[in-house]
């Protein structure tokens, strides 16, 4: 027979591990199917925001589009690490913020900047 801790950490590991998988399909959604929707928007936005350089071309002599791929990819698989884990860190989220205000700049300085005629 199966005591109560027994059953109730049955579908805690099933779902950390779902939680996982769907975090590997599309970023966030493992943390918005565990009820951790901020986290999971973050996850999402990075991984979009440094996506979007991989399909803009971009006439500057630096490469933009080998860091954004790296940082998206990182996010991605952190994403999936993060929704296995039990519980988040703090320093995770941090790290998202940091990554999003980075990310923000990033795309303004090298895509939206050069259009502004000043």
């Amino acid at each position: 027979m199966k005591s109560d801790k027994d059953r109730e950490a049955e579908p805690k590991k099933k779902s950390r591990v779902s939680g996982a998988v769907f975090s590997l399909i599309i970023p966030g959604l493992g943390q918005i199917m565990r009820g951790r929707i901020f986290a999971g928007m973050l996850f999402f936005m990075n991984v979009i925001l440094y996506g979007i350089p991989l399909f803009i071309t971009h006439n500057t002599e630096y490469d933009v589009q080998t860091p954004a791929l790296l940082i998206a990819l990182g996010v991605w698989v952190c994403s999936a690490l993060d929704a296995f884990m039990y519980r988040s860190s703090f320093l995770i989220l941090a790290l998202l913020v940091s990554l999003l205000s980075f990310g923000a700049g990033f795309f303004g300085a090298f895509f939206i900047l050069p259009l502004v005629d000043i």
